[in-house]
């Protein structure tokens, strides 16, 4: 096996895209970083290629400054562990920084095993996830309010959410300036939603956040505690869903928490169905 690097996401676009398009959903985390990487070359060049055994491809990879490393199988046939552990000799002999690891967790196992062999470091899990997707909403009932667009003068109260969903869901702490610069580009760029109960009061809230070429990824999906169990995400998940679907768009996205149940369920019963998993593993070094 090999690993081939490309010079950029341009030429690795050239020989990958097509194949990547036909799970867009399952392999966006590559897609979107060689499409951003594209866009601007000077602040976001990063690192792209495949692992090859003979003529066939087996896994694709992306290692953009200060994100995960992603990886995406395209050839489950294959011995997907060895090419893992191909990888990881490659990263390591090579010195390629790492922040840490995005993929699935037999990738994940066998990468690290095989890094740590090179490098003294350790990784920490930070996330478990199923990738989900939707490509047409159930009739189901749903939690009385509405959805609307999120507006500028709610940014501070929706900042404290999103802090706390950085806590919550990704389990680590991001600075509220950080939080505020990032809501306030959502909202501005008419891409945060929240969802208000037949009071006004707004209880929920989700982002469109990575546009793709056949679907919409959602995120930061966040209801304050005190409005959980309500269906109140449900709802604005389905409202925010059909939306894009009837825009055009093939499938819209989502990553759920694997412990998750209680989403999982609430999503199924939208429409939304697993095709795939997650794990992040942040590198920490010895």
């Amino acid at each position: 096996m090999i690993v081939k690097v490309y010079k950029n996401a341009e030429t690795y676009l050239l020989d990958n895209e097509a194949i990547l398009l036909e799970e867009e959903a399952a392999s966006q985390l590559v897609l979107y970083d060689a499409y951003q990487s594209r866009q601007n070359t000077k602040e976001n060049k990063g690192l792209f290629g495949v692992v090859m055994d003979e003529e066939q491809v087996i896994l694709h990879f992306s290692n953009m400054p200060s994100n995960n490393m992603a990886v995406y199988i395209q050839n489950e046939n294959k011995d997907i562990r060895e090419a893992a552990m191909v990888l990881a000799d490659y990263m390591a002999e090579n010195q390629i920084q790492l922040e840490g690891l995005s993929a699935k967790y037999e990738i994940c196992e066998a990468f690290i095993d095989q890094y740590r062999k090179n490098v003294k470091c350790t990784f920490a899990e930070r996330m478990a996830t199923d990738i989900m997707e939707i490509r047409q909403i159930h009739d189901i009932k749903l939690a009385e309010g509405k959805t609307r667009l999120a507006i500028p003068s709610e940014v501070k109260f929706i900042t404290d959410w999103m802090v706390q969903f950085q806590i919550e869901a990704l389990a680590k702490e991001i600075d509220y300036e950080s939080a505020l610069i990032k809501v306030t580009k959502l909202i501005d760029n008419n891409r945060l939603y929240v969802f208000e109960d037949p009071y006004e009061t707004i209880v929920s809230m989700a982002s469109a956040t990575r546009k793709l070429v056949h679907g919409v990824a959602i995120s930061y999906v966040y209801t304050p505690e005190e409005y959980r169990g309500m269906g109140y995400a449900a709802a604005n998940i389905y409202n925010i869903s059909k939306k894009y679907l009837d825009e055009g768009n093939e499938f819209c996205t989502l990553f759920v928490d694997k412990k998750n149940m209680l989403s999982k369920r609430a999503y199924e019963k939208v429409g939304y169905y697993i095709i795939d998993e997650i794990y992040e593993y942040k590198l920490l070094q010895a």
